[in-house]
């Protein structure tokens, strides 16, 4: 083999050796950087995870100390909402007491002004009702009349207005118990009577009332042309009528009626007290009130106008009447006074249900 070729191999065989030595170098250079880079990466991946778990303890931590502070402000709040709703329902317990005892108050205060005419308003909205009136109930009216030759300004008192759509009725009540001869004469009752009497005085308009005085005594009492109750409720019409063309410049007219309401009273009348000068008066007792109220809606002059009633029914409140409805009026005019109110005897409230005759049972839903 020629010089040449040798030296060729050799330097290939050198070159060889070379490359062999230098890809061993970078193969064992490259494992080195890779487990250098793996051990970077563990020890990393381990600094990473310790980071992670503490940033986690951390959190967690203050997450419980959040949670605790919120639970103890939820805790502190909820006690103080607790003591603030317990506080406001004492208020309003209280207030609510305050209210039932000034509605209690007021109720006794109003039944003090209808102490007289509580029994008859009550009989006489049961008499509405039983006759199936839409009726408004005033009692208890007190106005300043327009008298002329007065000296000086004075009240008047109504009992009772029975007001509907047809008839205006003044309801004068006479709590009277035992006989009562209205218009009536004696002997006309049993003729005996008529030794006990001058009949022959007595005047078109009188009323005699007989009441038992103990166990052996007889009350007889006599009230004679104006002082008869028929003329004194014809009086009290003309001054609430005049009142009301003073204060509207019309009125409606209005019907007289006479009523005992005593439930013991006996009752001797043709049911009318007649004059020439003015529309008969009703004369009625609980048994013939109702018939009384029924024979109004058709046996006077014509009924109110809806203007005059509307006005009439504004004029009564603003005297301070106490207002009940029946019919179509009862959701209206509602008393703060219930029908059964009674006065008590030493101050403390009561309702119960009178005595004596009815009109009706019971009221249902009424009560």
């Amino acid at each position: 083999m020629e010089i040449p070729t040798l030296v060729l191999l050799a330097v290939v065989a050198v070159l060889v050796i070379a490359f062999a030595l230098t890809v061993w170098g970078l193969i064992r250079r490259n494992r080195r950087v890779a487990d250098e880079l793996q051990r970077r990466y563990a020890d990393e991946e381990s600094s990473l995870v310790e980071r992670q778990a503490s940033a986690t303890r951390e959190l967690q931590s203050a997450h419980d100390e959040t949670l605790a502070g919120l639970t103890a402000r939820h805790d502190t709040e909820t006690k103080e909402r607790l003591d603030a709703h317990a506080e406001q329902v004492r208020t309003l317990t209280a207030e609510r007491d305050a209210a039932v005892a000034n509605e209690e108050g007021s109720r006794l205060l109003a039944g003090r002004g209808l102490r007289w005419e509580l029994a008859s308003r009550e009989v006489l909205v049961d008499a509405c009702e039983a006759a199936g009136l839409d009726a408004i109930v005033a009692t208890n009216i007190v106005f300043s009349p327009q008298d002329d030759g007065s000296l000086a300004p004075y009240c008047a008192q109504l009992d009772h207005l029975v007001i509907t759509e047809k008839a205006v009725v003044l309801v004068d009540s006479k709590n009277w118990k035992g006989l009562i001869l209205d218009g009536k004469k004696p002997s006309s009752l049993a003729g005996a009577l008529g030794v006990l009497f001058d009949e022959s005085a007595l005047p078109t308009s009188f009323a005699i009332s007989v009441t038992p005085d103990g166990t052996e005594r007889l009350d007889v009492r006599t009230h004679l042309g104006s002082d008869s109750p028929a003329s004194q409720v014809r009086r009290q019409a003309r001054r609430f009528h005049r009142h009301l063309l003073a204060q509207h410049g019309s009125a409606p007219y209005v019907q007289t009626c006479v009523f005992y309401s005593h439930p013991d009273a006996r009752l001797w009348t043709s049911g009318l007290d007649e004059t020439t000068r003015a529309q008969p008066t009703r004369i009625a007792s609980v048994r013939t009130i109702q018939k009384a109220l029924i024979d109004s809606q058709t046996g006077g002059p014509a009924g109110p106008s809806s203007h005059q009633l509307t006005q009439l029914v504004a004029t009564v409140r603003e005297l301070g009447a106490d207002l009940h409805g029946t019919g179509r009026f009862a959701s209206e005019f509602q008393s703060s006074v219930p029908l059964t109110f009674r006065m008590p005897a030493h101050g403390a409230l009561s309702t119960p249900a009178s005595d004596g005759p009815r009109i009706r049972a019971s009221r249902g839903a009424r009560i």
